[in-house]
């Protein structure tokens, strides 16, 4: 092959650098799985080391729900990878625009990024790998020095282990071929200065409205044929859950639509003074910018909530349905605190995911909108007005989040107890929220909140109006 024939290496930013976050939530989400596979295998030994115990079947039963939470973190983190990594591209508009004035091809490009994808997302899913191996070798070895797990030999070893390292690798190779498609199909000549500006405050198309629309109806008609089939059988709690995954899909598929209306409501609650009036107007500006920084967060507190309502739900609907003794309802409680707490700590790790893409798009926001900031500077606004800006949009963006996610997950939360229910009842049941884990809830928003702020504020205050009005 002849050096006119070779493909050039392209590089159009600084590769881990700016892919931090993107290198983050794979490490988390290996990490995740890598944990369910340990501890599957921790609780199995444990219990095949006792006494007449038969571990068959709670392996399968260990193995399935592994399985099912591990599928929920690749999916919730394919939707932050694929933000996190579109967010980093658009910042690198201009460099792929002068790559394609010289000659690159886009599909060159596309490829390029992928592949840089695919790097970060298997050094992460490594990282996870080793930091979940080690933590799972360490609870063993105190475990059995302190009698609380058997000695046993564990299969700690597993070559299942390979598995949630494959996955990461591959889906964030996925979730940069798709978060970088906007970028790259720009022409040479539209991707100017002017079209890189404009780039961010695309709309979505007819056909990703259209495909809302569809999988919504379909949704809703499913979750109603679940409400009425579970007046005769708990069947209709299968039904239902096709019913939410459908509906809930057309959710993130319509949330280009629907989040900005949110954030403008939201928007309203933070006052009138022009450092909150300029963060409100953001999120209609930017409907594609702000819809990737809350819907992954959107879907982390949607799950929690979900879970916990149902199962808080269920617990009530036995407790006043059925005759049971005192000793009975004490351990009937006990079982619905724990499994909550274990459920939500399995799904929170949806929601870390999620805070780490919101962190990471109100930063690299920052960096893309460097001459804004500087023209605010320019007509007066002081460094403690822009802190101010950027702590609204900060807050703006989580309380959107959280309420819709709330209201999404109380939704659900109902209609899966009552679709399991509804035949014990013969009625509908009022949908018990646990409000202590709403409290938790809230005040991990508010943390977020202070967290994202501190680290977008310190950037957009140390912005210099020379300097950002001189950035083309």
């Amino acid at each position: 092959m002849t050096s006119a024939t070779r493909r050039p290496a392209l590089r159009t930013g600084n590769g881990i650098r700016d892919n931090v976050a993107t290198l983050m939530v794979s490490g988390v989400s290996a990490l995740f799985g890598v944990a369910l596979i340990e501890a599957t295998a921790i609780v199995a030994g444990a219990v095949a080391a006792s006494p007449g115990a038969s571990s068959g079947t709670l392996a399968v039963g260990l193995g399935t729900v592994s399985a099912v939470f591990l599928l929920l973190a690749v999916y919730v983190a394919s939707v932050v990878r694929s933000n996190t990594f579109a967010t980093v591209v658009a910042g690198r508009r201009r460099s792929i625009a002068l790559l394609r004035v010289l000659g690159a091809e886009s599909s060159n490009v596309r490829r390029s990024l992928a592949r840089e994808g695919l790097v970060v997302g298997a050094i992460g899913a490594v990282l996870g790998l080793v930091v979940g191996v080690l933590a799972a070798w360490l609870v063993v070895a105190v475990g059995m020095s302190q009698g609380w797990l058997p000695r046993a030999a564990y299969a700690l070893a597993n070559p299942a282990l390979a598995a949630p390292v494959v996955i990461v690798a591959l889906t964030t190779w996925l979730a940069a071929w798709i978060g970088c498609r906007s970028v790259t199909a720009v022409s040479p000549l539209e991707a100017t200065a002017a079209a890189a500006a404009s780039g961010s405050n695309a709309r979505p198309r007819r056909s990703r409205v259209a495909a809302a629309v569809v999988l919504l109806v379909l949704g809703a008609v499913l979750l109603g044929l679940g409400l009425l089939v579970g007046m005769l059988s708990p069947v209709g709690l299968l039904v239902a859950f096709f019913g939410g995954v459908l509906s809930f899909s057309g959710v993130i598929a319509a949330a280009g639509r629907i989040m900005p209306r949110v954030l403008r409501l939201v928007g309203r609650l933070f006052g009138g003074s022009p450092a909150a009036r300029i963060a409100t107007a953001n999120a209609s500006r930017y409907p594609e910018r702000s819809t990737r920084a809350t819907m992954a967060l959107v879907i982390g507190v949607t799950l929690v909530t979900t879970f916990a309502v149902a199962l808080t739900t269920y617990y009530d609907a036995v407790m006043l349905h059925l005759p049971l003794s005192p000793e009975e309802r004490e351990a009937m409680a006990s079982t619905i605190s724990v499994t909550i707490g274990i459920f939500s700590t399995l799904v929170g790790f949806s929601a870390l995911i999620a805070a780490v893409g919101l962190v990471n798009t109100l930063t690299v926001g920052i960096l893309q909108r460097i001459r804004e900031l500087g023209l605010l500077r320019a007509l007066g606004f002081t460094t403690g007005q822009l802190r101010v800006m950027i702590l609204v949009e900060g807050a703006q963006l989580t309380v959107g989040a959280l309420v819709f996610g709330l209201l999404l997950g109380v939704f659900y939360g109902w209609v899966a107890a009552q679709s399991l229910m509804g035949g014990l009842v013969r009625g509908v049941l009022a949908p018990s929220v646990p409000w202590a884990m709403v409290v938790v809830v809230a005040g991990g928003g508010v943390l977020l909140t202070a967290v994202c702020s501190i680290v977008a504020s310190r950037r957009a205050g140390a912005v210099s109006p020379v300097v950002a009005l001189s950035v083309e």
